[in-house]
């Protein structure tokens, strides 16, 4: 069955649960067992899609909700929880470290749950009642923060996919509209270009387009995807690359009415080299959208 990155880790996840559930199925009542087995059964579902023989892709609207693999998530979780009060004291032993690593990821270090279970790791104490609900309560907060965490993901995702749409239509009119009132020159023609207005717009666009891509390009290798399902430095370059084209027509218009201090393009090849250096400077407007991503992937370090 073929299957997408984004459902590899969950679909591990469910596997191991249904292992789980299998080797505690003894000691759990039989309501609780169907209702944890039907939950594993509606995760399989989610990530099967309505498909046969592969795992769907994500339609457009589950993507930009993250409906589908936040409910897996949320589900696998809530599973997770459950069984943890049927596990054994041998089990959970052998698992504490594993736990600890996880909720390390996104819970701070002086948190009370995750400093007791290291001293459990070292010490597990004698009640294993005690010693289940303490590792059941670590859970909890660890996917809780976890949760929240990919949803500030998926809000940051949408948001620079709303300005990327935004400035691409932006782009799409300014052509449009030169195209149908080419009295009205946006980029006033170089000398020796005896084309359409339209035409010299284009060339103004792609290279500022070319700017804007030489300039992204250490910003996004440096980014960090943090594992997540949403693609996040995919989101900044094309932000970047969106914004590029429009800040050099901007950029060429202000030059072109005097309103910036430079030297005025004499032909087409000092007109493009213009649009590119104001193509590259889409990383002062886009840096906003580099540290709100940075910022966010350093929530995720284990913090002090």
């Amino acid at each position: 069955m073929t299957i997408a990155s984004w459902q590899a880790k969950p679909e591990m996840r469910r596997r191991d649960l249904v292992c789980r559930l299998e080797q505690v199925e003894g000691d759990v009542p039989d309501k609780v067992a169907r209702m944890l087995r039907r939950n594993l059964d509606d995760v399989d579902r989610l990530l099967i899609g309505r498909s046969r023989g592969h795992r769907r892709a994500q339609g457009p609207r589950e993507w930009f909700t993250g409906g589908r693999i936040e409910t897996v998530w949320q589900t696998l979780h809530e599973v997770d929880r459950a069984l943890t009060m049927y596990r054994s004291r041998q089990d959970l032993v052998g698992s504490l470290d594993g736990i600890i690593t996880e909720a390390e990821l996104f819970l701070p270090k002086n948190n009370r749950l995750l400093v007791q279970a290291a001293g459990w790791s070292r010490k597990p104490p004698e009640d294993l009642e005690e010693f289940r609900s303490g590792v059941r309560d670590l859970l909890g907060q660890s996917h809780e923060a976890s949760d929240a965490f990919h949803e500030a993901a998926r809000r940051l995702r949408n948001g620079m996919l709303g300005i990327t749409t935004l400035t691409v239509v932006s782009v799409a009119l300014l052509l449009l509209v030169q195209s149908r009132v080419p009295t009205v020159e946006l980029v006033p023609p170089p000398d020796g270009f005896t084309g359409k207005p339209w035409v010299l717009l284009s060339f103004v666009m792609l290279a500022g387009a070319l700017g804007a891509f030489v300039t992204a390009v250490p910003t996004t290798i440096r980014a960090r995807s943090g594992g997540l399902p949403y693609r996040l430095p995919i989101q900044q370059r094309m932000l970047k690359l969106a914004v590029g084209p429009l800040l050099a027509v901007v950029g060429v218009m202000l030059v072109a009415g005097g309103l910036v201090a430079t030297t005025q393009p004499g032909g087409m090849s000092q007109l493009l080299a213009l649009a590119v250096v104001f193509g590259s400077a889409q990383q002062a407007i886009t840096t906003f959208a580099d540290k709100s991503a940075g910022d966010l992937m350093a929530t995720k370090d284990p913090t002090t």
